[in-house]
């Protein structure tokens, strides 16, 4: 992008300078260079949004060296200003539809507001040079392109503002970027890459304000790995970091969409399950501790790592609970009484429970 705004400078300068540089650098190359720097400012806009352009650099290249054929051949061959407008505009109108179709084809969750502003403007550019390039085609024949008329005075402008836009909405969608990032850092665990403490904990706010409203159920499952730390003393701390990544894929890829997986602290992580009670609670705490105890971790040495985890559930009582604390409270009460069973087993407030010998 940054390119392409100094192609069109150096473009507008050389046009600018035209009773001083040789008509070949100013004409012939000075108009291709201010396409190309418009070419280069939409592509990077692309890419830093992330949208991936479909047409080739090469089609591209080929437009641009048939619009400085073009003009050479209508200052030199056969000198005629309207011509070489004519061919500028519609170079120009074409280079602005290309990413004008482009942003309304690829529309971008996170971007809608400055998307659709910056579709209008390629649009806006294009639908005027199309304009020009009518107004010029009904034109008598111009002598002089330094009093051309306003609507090519306006062209240059209009440069201007392409330049302008494209510069505020790369701020505006970089500021925004910056914002997303600031935010998934301070909700997330940079390991696990799941939810932290403090989301999970704002999570069961919402959530229980919710349900004491409709009554529904909710149910918090809290689950620890069975002797987390012989792993990391006998094989090392970073096959403790890949078996704490394994187990938070697991977790991950067996809750719902709406459901909330955190990393408590260490070893321990939390689900909470919307409109859940604590039997479905269970077969999803079962679930994934037959999926845990089949996995392997590769360690460093070459061994694979095989681990195990032990599960607390527990439920929303309308009628005893003031709070969301009280049910992971319960939860972990439960979590400690599969530690005292065995390890590697689901234990549910409720009296409920599965080990490795359920079928």
């Amino acid at each position: 992008m940054g390119t392409g705004y100094i192609f069109i400078g150096v473009g507008h300068f050389l046009l600018g300078m035209r009773h001083v540089l040789n008509d070949f650098t100013s004409i012939v190359i000075g108009n291709p260079i201010i396409i190309l720097g418009v070419v280069l400012v939409y592509r990077g806009l692309f890419r830093f949004i992330g949208i991936v352009p479909k047409l080739d650099y090469r089609l591209i290249f080929l437009l641009i060296t048939f619009l400085a054929g073009s003009l050479y051949y209508y200052k030199f061959q056969v000198p005629d200003i309207n011509a070489r407008m004519i061919l500028f505009s519609l170079t120009y109108s074409i280079i602005c539809f290309i990413p004008a179709f482009g942003l309304w084809k690829h529309k971008k969750k996170h971007f809608n507001v400055q998307i659709n502003l910056l579709f209008t403007m390629y649009l806006v550019m294009g639908l005027f040079h199309s304009f020009r390039l009518i107004s010029t085609i009904r034109e008598d024949q111009l002598l002089d392109f330094m009093n051309a008329g306003s609507i090519h005075s306006m062209a240059v402008i209009a440069s201007e503002i392409l330049v302008i836009m494209t510069s505020f909405m790369t701020i505006w969608i970089g500021t925004d970027k910056l914002q997303r990032k600031l935010s998934i850092m301070s909700r997330t665990d940079p390991l696990t890459q799941l939810y932290n403490r403090r989301t999970f904990e704002e999570d069961c706010d919402i959530e229980f304000s919710r349900a004491d409203r409709t009554k529904s159920p909710f149910s918090i499952i809290i689950c620890d790995l069975d002797l987390f730390k012989k792993v990391n003393d006998q094989y090392g701390h970073q096959a403790g970091d890949e078996v704490l990544k394994a187990f938070s894929g697991i977790l991950r890829d067996n809750v719902r969409k709406h459901d909330t997986v955190a990393r408590y602290g260490g070893e321990e992580f939390v689900i909470l399950l919307p409109e859940t009670d604590s039997k479905a609670a269970v077969v999803v705490a079962e679930n994934i501790r037959e999926k845990t105890q089949s996995v392997r971790v590769r360690s460093q040495d070459g061994s694979n790592l095989s681990f195990s985890a032990s599960f607390g559930a527990s439920h929303y009582d309308h009628n005893n609970d003031d709070n969301w604390v009280a049910v992971l409270n319960r939860a972990d009460k439960s979590l400690y009484s599969a530690k005292e069973k065995g390890r590697n087993r689901v234990v549910s407030s409720d009296g409920e429970e599965t080990d490795q010998s359920s079928p």
